[in-house]
C-alpha cells in the first residue's frame, strides 16, 4: 500500500524534462482508478524517488484540520521527503507560470480496481503557501493556482 499523486493539466509541454531525482512525471496511469476525477485532457502520474508517491509530504485523511504547515519537530519527516517536496511546488509553479492550469489528486493505492470517493475539492493558491508549507491532502482534489 501506498501514495499515488496524479495531475492533470492543459500543458502540452513534455514535463518529464521538470524530473529531478527526487521526483518524477510519468504517463503510466494505469491502475489509478481516481484518475476519472482530473479535470484537464493531459493526464501525468508524480512518482518520488521510491517509485510511488510516498516520498513527499502528505496529510492521511484524519488528520487534514492540521492544514498546509512547515515541518514541526513532533512529526518526523525525512529531509529528502521536504526536498521532494519543494521540488514539485517548483514544478506546479513552473507550469501555472506558463499560463495553464493543473489539477492534482492525492490517493492511497490499494488492491481495489474502482476509485476511491473523494473527500472533496480545494482550491489552493501556490502563490499564498509557502513551498516549505505545502503537503499533499489525501483523498482531496487540489486546483492548483499562483494568483498574486
Amino acid at each position: 500500500m501506498c501514495y499515488m499523486t496524479i495531475v492533470s493539466t492543459t500543458s502540452e509541454a513534455d514535463l518529464t524534462k521538470l524530473n529531478t531525482p527526487l521526483f518524477q512525471f510519468s504517463k503510466d496511469i494505469a491502475g489509478i482508478p481516481e484518475v476519472m476525477f482530473l479535470n484537464y485532457p493531459r493526464k501525468w502520474f508524480l512518482g518520488s524517488k521510491d517509485g510511488c508517491s510516498c516520498a513527499f509530504r502528505h496529510i492521511g485523511d484524519g488528520a487534514i484540520e492540521l492544514g498546509f504547515s512547515e515541518p514541526v519537530d513532533w512529526w518526523e519527516e525525512s529531509q529528502e521527503d521536504l526536498d521532494a517536496t519543494l521540488q514539485v511546488v517548483e514544478a506546479f509553479r513552473t507550469i501555472l507560470r506558463d499560463g495553464h492550469k493543473l489539477d492534482c489528486i492525492d490517493t492511497w493505492a490499494s488492491d481495489n480496481k474502482e476509485s476511491q470517493r473523494l473527500v472533496g475539492d480545494l482550491e489552493v493558491n501556490l502563490s499564498e503557501i509557502s513551498a516549505k508549507s505545502f503537503r499533499f491532502f489525501e483523498g482531496y482534489r487540489f486546483e492548483l493556482s499562483a494568483r498574486p
